[in-house]
């Protein structure tokens, strides 16, 4: 399983980066990027919090907070991506 969120990781970090090479920084790309950027990033502080919270009310071992972590990394890039492209095709 850990071998498929790096891949996942991965991946879509590369989507960005061609998406990113293909439109270039103009105003557009920046209108484009500015609010899934903004959702990934609040999503990537609450599933942080909670998960300093969670840790506060249970005992967790260390792998299981590398697999929170790496779900919540894969999962926030995967909603990033998603809300890139659903914003670049709405702005185009």
């Amino acid at each position: 399983m850990d071998i498929l969120l790096s891949v996942i990781i991965l991946f879509g970090m590369f989507l960005n980066l061609i998406l990113s090479v293909r439109e270039g920084k103009d105003e557009r790309w920046k209108q484009i990027v500015y609010r899934p950027l903004s959702y990934a990033f609040t999503l990537l502080f609450m599933g942080y919090t909670s998960g300093t919270l969670l840790s506060k009310h249970y005992n967790f071992d260390l792998d299981t907070f590398k697999l929170y972590y790496e779900y919540l990394f894969a999962g926030v890039l995967v909603i990033y991506i998603v809300l890139l492209v659903i914003e670049k095709r709405r702005l185009s």
